[in-house]
């Protein structure tokens, strides 16, 4: 089982190149990417895309990649004479058209964008992209080794959790034992003494009696319940993308336990009933955070 929460950061470093890729992780419902390039390797945003969602399923992920030329030329600039004569000519159009005066100063063109250029502004990126990749893939592997030892411990703490829901549960069942007859015995009573001088058709009454009592009988939700935490405890073993079963499960059994509290009377059930939607609900919690 994977968190959704972790990090990873790689760098390659050659002759000519510095590449190096942080990728951070949260929860989301759904995977959600951020990918942060610099200018010249941009055109690289969708194969980045395609290769970390074949990794990560769920997940806020964020991912900066920086990219720098480390060679000798590294340096060097050069003048991009085809924008600077684009510039130049639509200038004079401009000042003709609307009549300025004043001359155009070469100082005016170099302050324009894409007129002084270095060598990682014109990089061609089909020749970097197996660094990038790489970097990429790195930093990928120490997300996952983090999301999957996070992803362990939540796992353990999960289980000790449904193994307490189920002994609470136990409680449940021994204080619930005689919830219905006691119950019955106090409603027969009760409408005895209501009626104590009037007519009564015992018959009939015993007939609402047993009705009443049955609808606080709570056996069924007991065994739903035992029945929903023993498949998420089996579930947390499973491997992918659990995240979403989990809090599938989680929902059935808090209805449950929650129909257990409003169903029986006794106060020794209602209270045990209170713990076991407690540790439920810090489950639901912690599930939030599972791929």
């Amino acid at each position: 089982m994977n968190s959704m929460t972790g990090f990873g950061k790689a760098e390659i470093k050659t002759k000519s190149i510095y590449c190096s890729a942080e990728i951070t992780s949260f929860n989301n419902r759904f995977l959600e990417l951020s990918i942060r390039l610099p200018r010249q390797i941009s055109a690289l945003e969708a194969p980045l895309r395609e290769l970390i969602s074949k990794k990560v399923s769920r997940g806020k992920i964020t991912v900066f990649v920086n990219y720098e030329r480390t060679g000798p030329n590294s340096q060097k600039y050069s003048i991009n004479t085809e924008a600077l004569e684009a510039y130049s000519s639509q200038l004079k159009k401009i000042k003709k058209k609307l009549g300025l005066k004043g001359e155009i100063e070469i100082g005016d063109l170099l302050a324009f964008p894409f007129i002084c250029e270095s060598p990682s502004n014109s990089t061609d990126v089909k020749e970097i992209w197996p660094q990038v990749k790489k970097a990429v893939e790195q930093a990928l592997g120490q997300l996952s080794r983090m999301r999957s030892i996070e992803g362990s411990a939540l796992a353990k703490d999960m289980t000790a959790r449904v193994g307490r829901t189920l002994s609470l549960l136990k409680a449940v069942k021994n204080a619930s034992s005689n919830s219905a007859s006691n119950y019955r015995k106090k409603l027969s009573k009760r409408i005895e003494e209501v009626l104590l001088n009037g007519k009564l058709d015992r018959t009939r009454l015993e007939q609402e009696v047993a009705i009443l009592a049955e609808k606080a009988d709570i056996s069924e939700e007991c065994t739903r319940f035992e029945s929903h935490a023993r498949q998420f405890g089996k579930t947390l073993k499973a491997k992918g993308e659990i995240g979403k079963k989990l809090n599938f499960i989680l929902q059935e059994m808090n209805r449950e336990v929650n129909t257990m509290s409003s169903k029986c009377s006794e106060y020794a059930v209602a209270k045990v009933a209170l713990e076991m939607k407690e540790e439920v609900e810090k489950l639901r919690e912690q599930v939030q955070n599972v791929e």
